[in-house]
This record gives structure tokens, sequence and C-alpha cells, in this order.
């Protein structure tokens, strides 16, 4: 495995389990403190998200586009989250 495949592939899995750790909050009895705690992970996905668009930019053509339609305004097409992620 390359060492841009490598980094994708950590990223990837550093969403999942930040995500699989919102779903544990989400879980709690709801109070101010417990949605502040969703916000700032939901956070800390985006930005992981950022760094996986971050290597996709610095390695044009090496990963494909999972939202093909997000600056396409002539459809109403919405593309599903890539990794599958409930956030």
């Amino acid at each position: 495995m390359s060492d841009i495949e490598t980094q994708i592939t950590d990223v990837k899995a550093l969403r999942r389990d930040i995500d699989a750790i919102t779903q544990r909050v989400k879980a709690l009895p709801g109070s101010r403190e417990t949605a502040l705690v969703v916000t700032k992970l939901q956070e800390a996905t985006m930005w992981a998200g950022m760094e996986l668009k971050r290597i996709g930019e610095a390695n044009p053509g090496f990963v494909p586009n999972p939202y093909p339609n997000s600056k396409d305004p002539s459809t109403t097409i919405i593309d599903r989250t890539a990794d599958g992620l409930k956030l």
C-alpha cells in the first residue's frame, strides 16, 4: 500500500471511529453538555474530511470525486456521505 493509500485509510478509519463515538454520545441522556460533545465530534469528523480533501487535491487523479453532483446547480441530486457515516 502506498503512503497516500495509508493516509487515506487512516483518516477514513478515524472518521469511522469518531462517528461511532458520536453515536454513543447521542444515546446518552440529552443535555447542553452532551449536545456540545456531539457538535465538537461532528466538527472533528468534518476536519478529518477536509484532510481527505487536501490529500485528494495534493494528488490529482489519484482519488475520484465522491460527490460528483455537489457543485452542479442544474441537478437536485444530493450525494450521500462517501463513507456512510451517520453523523
